[in-house]
């Protein structure tokens, strides 16, 4: 066989489990991965990454990885690029101060450094990069204050812990260090019981199901999720406005989880929460951290039907939302991504490349580290038409990719 003629990675994953007798919903239960995710490896649409390939080769039998990437593939161990400022947040993580003294600040100047840090999060273009410089200081004051208040200024600290570690979780997601993310989770959480507040420990369930959902464990995450939505929806009808936002964000997180595992029961949660969004809040109501609000319940409908590999439905139901609508900068680049993801499943490279564009106009941060946006630049880059590789390469040169 010459090395023109070599079958894909995905061929080879094909091949292997048809050999096996294996339908693609079993290989992708076996692996821990959604039957989506198997269909678009073996097609082309995605690439088969070192993590999916070693989730992989137990089902379909495979010792030597070799054996699915094939003689003509390179590995790169290099995993995904890491933000200059990963050190310095891995350090205030991982600071245990024996002893503290002095005065904590206030829980009020606590809780306007925190909301300055998540508006930040959501109206930077270079949110990773100005976020990175804040969270050291927000994770070291909020530690203090935990550590130093007493009865309700403590619980209050401790709420506000939960969030810091929460936007450090955020910050962390596309940097390659599971460890330190599975950090944040365990401290957010500790912080929210200590807390005692329902809306604490709620959001922080709602951080951990989107780690559990990454590494294979979307049951657990969905079982936490209903376990969460319990003490929050009493509190909707006549409580504040944050427990119908913290409810439509659990039902909005379940909605993905159940697609990224092909489970059409997605579309049930995401009903669920648009009619809290709908009847219970404010047309204009956007929650300031979760940026919950009537555009963000639109964004998930597209993330749901591109993960449920319909892309079809994500473009219809993409057709009538604006994307200057969505009330965070950040979230507008995802969703540009997401219509990429989109248009590559249909194999509309220069639409793929269009939108890619308009995310790197839109959040430069969130297409050079976004796992998603940086393997369709890859291929674009050395797969797409004569007339629009070098716009590919360019783009992807400027997003960081070594080609």
């Amino acid at each position: 066989m010459t090395e023109q003629s070599q079958p894909t990675p995905g061929q080879r994953v094909e091949r292997l489990r048809r050999a096996a007798g294996l339908s693609r919903e079993r290989l992708a239960g076996l692996a821990s991965l959604s039957p989506t995710t198997v269909k678009f490896i073996e097609n082309g649409k995605r690439s088969l990454t070192l993590r999916a390939a070693q989730q992989l080769a137990p089902p379909l039998g495979v010792r030597d990885l070799g054996d699915l990437f094939g003689p003509t593939v390179t590995l790169s161990l290099d995993g995904h690029p890491s933000h200059p400022a990963v050190e310095d947040v891995r350090r205030a993580l991982t600071a245990w101060h024996v002893t503290m003294t002095g005065e904590p600040a206030s829980t009020d100047y606590l809780r306007g450094a925190s909301d300055f840090a998540w508006q930040t999060w959501h109206t930077s273009r270079q949110q990773r990069t100005e976020v990175g410089m804040l969270l050291p200081g927000l994770l070291d004051a909020t530690q203090r204050a935990a550590r130093l208040h007493e009865g309700p200024d403590r619980r209050a600290s401790l709420a506000l812990l939960a969030q810091s570690y929460h936007l450090a979780q955020a910050y962390l997601a596309w940097h390659g260090d599971r460890e330190l993310c599975w950090l944040t989770v365990d401290r957010g959480m500790a912080a929210a019981l200590d807390a005692d507040d329902p809306l604490a420990l709620a959001q922080a369930i709602w951080y951990a199901a989107h780690l559990l959902r990454s590494t294979g464990r979307g049951d657990e995450a969905i079982e936490r999720l209903r376990e969460a939505r319990g003490p929050i929806e009493p509190q909707v009808a006549d409580g504040p406005a944050e427990y119908a936002e913290m409810l439509a964000d659990l039902y909005l997180c379940s909605a993905l989880t159940r697609a990224r595992a092909g489970d059409q029961g997605a579309w049930a949660d995401w009903q669920s929460a648009r009619d809290v969004v709908h009847q219970v809040l404010p047309a204009d109501y956007v929650g300031l951290r979760t940026r919950v609000s009537r555009p963000l319940v639109e964004v998930y409908a597209v993330m749901c039907a591109v993960d449920l590999g319909d892309p079809d439905e994500a473009q219809r139901r993409a057709h009538a939302l604006d994307p200057a609508t969505i009330p965070s900068t950040e979230r507008q680049g995802r969703h540009y991504v997401e219509l990429a993801r989109s248009a590559d499943l249909e194999g509309a490279r220069e639409a793929t490349l269009h939108l890619l564009t308009k995310a790197d106009s839109t959040s430069p941060e969130t297409v050079r580290y976004s796992p998603p946006a940086r393997d369709m630049l890859t291929r674009l880059a050395t797969e797409a038409p004569a007339s629009i590789r070098a716009d590919a390469v360019e783009l992807a040169e400027r997003a960081g990719i070594n080609l």
